[in-house]
């Protein structure tokens, strides 16, 4: 018995012990949070009684749209929980066993319930709330400054985020301002179709790009134009200028000369036999030496191109400017006017900072391009005047060779 007793004492010691660190850890387990609901509350309605039958709970608030619940009350005067009818801007009427429930003024801010019963109408304002937005019209996309063009046609004149727009429509001969202008689309004119020709008339939308457009009506040899609305001025599709188109020497050498952000560049090509084409930009202003042909002032806003149609010193040099920058764009580089010397003259030197110079290549004919100019059959490689040294050293040479002679011819006879 001793030893029985014995036993169930030990196994009792044992079972407290497993339990304590489990009844530490319940109570060192921190309580529960409570959860809070990010969704904010929602307005507390306004009950009414409607009659002795109905009640009905309004809402409307800055942040909730008007909306009206109608309830039964029973003979105890307690409400059934069931909605009889329920009413909101999406859903301003109901009829229910004959009596009709309006939310009326359901887009402004104090809209009004109204109950229709037995031939009479009882008002109820709701809270006073926030109006609508006003939703948009199709109307509006098209609607704009109309205007009698004659033969029974309006131009609705728009310079809106589309864009600069004249809608031509149909209105019939008895149209006057202020009538409606919403009929059939004859044309329309914008940017992309800046002109057409209907009922007679010819149309042109002039200064499309600008902010300040005009649509210009001709009719019979009579002209007659119509400001657009003030918008804003295109952004510019393309920052490469056009092309202009410059005579550069005989035997039909061109050059083509751009403008873009990268500055300015000179395509020249001599058409014949022995196709002939050489590209003249900042990094390359200068053309071979045996023929003049050079971007003055490559780093500026407004370089010019010049050149000679023939050789030797009494050739006046000829020039032309590049075109403009299109509006809206910037150069990619810093703007420069460093020259020295004249431009008409030709005797230029060009700063081109961290600008890196590279040979350029320039297919030569078989025949003269231009007159008087002799080009050479080896690759050109002019742009940092390595040529001009050469030569420069081969004349030192030369003088101090002619110098030497001139010595010892003097010595003999000496």
């Amino acid at each position: 018995m001793r030893t029985a007793l014995r036993t169930s004492i030990v196994t009792a010691a044992l079972a407290g012990a497993m339990l304590v660190p489990a009844a530490g850890s319940a109570f060192a387990a921190p309580a529960p949070q409570a959860v809070t609901s990010t969704k904010a509350a929602a307005s507390q309605a306004e009950r009414v009684v409607i009659n002795k039958h109905l009640v009905a709970d309004m809402v409307n608030s800055a942040t909730e749209a008007p909306s009206v619940k109608i309830f039964i009350v029973n003979e105890d005067g307690t409400t059934r929980p069931k909605t009889l009818a329920s009413l909101d801007r999406g859903h301003p009427k109901q009829s229910v066993q004959g009596t009709v429930f309006t939310l009326t003024k359901a887009e402004t801010a104090e809209p009004v319930l109204t109950v229709f019963e037995n031939g009479v109408t009882t008002s109820f304002p709701l809270p006073k709330g926030k109006a609508a937005a006003p939703a948009p019209s199709e109307n509006d996309r098209y609607a704009g400054q109309a205007v009698s063009i004659g033969n029974g046609m309006v131009a609705v004149l728009r310079n809106k985020a589309e864009g600069p727009e004249a809608w031509i429509r149909a209105v019939g001969p008895q149209w006057k301002p202020g009538d409606d202008y919403m009929s059939r689309v004859l044309t329309m004119l914008n940017r992309q179709q800046t002109s057409a020709a209907v009922g007679g008339v010819s149309l042109k939308l002039t200064k499309a790009d600008t902010a300040e457009p005009v649509l210009v009506v001709t009719e019979g040899g009579a002209s007659k134009s119509y400001p657009l609305p003030k918008g804003k001025a295109a952004t510019p599709s393309s920052c490469v200028s056009e092309v202009k188109h410059v005579t550069v020497g005989a035997g039909g050498m061109t050059a083509d000369l751009t403008m873009s952000p990268k500055g300015p560049k000179a395509f020249v090509h001599a058409e014949g036999p022995g196709d002939w084409t050489l590209t003249l930009d900042r990094s390359h202003p200068k053309g071979p030496d045996s023929y003049y042909l050079r971007i003055i002032n490559p780093n500026s806003a407004q370089p010019v191109l010049n050149w000679k149609t023939q050789g030797g010193e009494n050739v006046p040099v000829k020039t032309a400017s590049f075109p403009a920058l299109p509006k809206g764009c910037t150069f990619e580089y810093k703007v420069t006017e460093e020259q020295t010397g004249s431009a008409t003259t030709g005797v230029t030197t060009q700063t081109q900072a961290q600008t890196p110079v590279q040979a350029q290549t320039a297919v030569v004919p078989k025949g003269a391009v231009a007159a008087g100019a002799e080009l050479p059959v080896e690759t050109v490689a002019d742009t940092d005047d390595s040529t001009t040294l050469a030569a420069g050293a081969g004349l030192f040479a030369i003088v101090a060779a002619l110098g030497a002679s001139v010595l010892r011819r003097r010595r003999n006879h000496g």
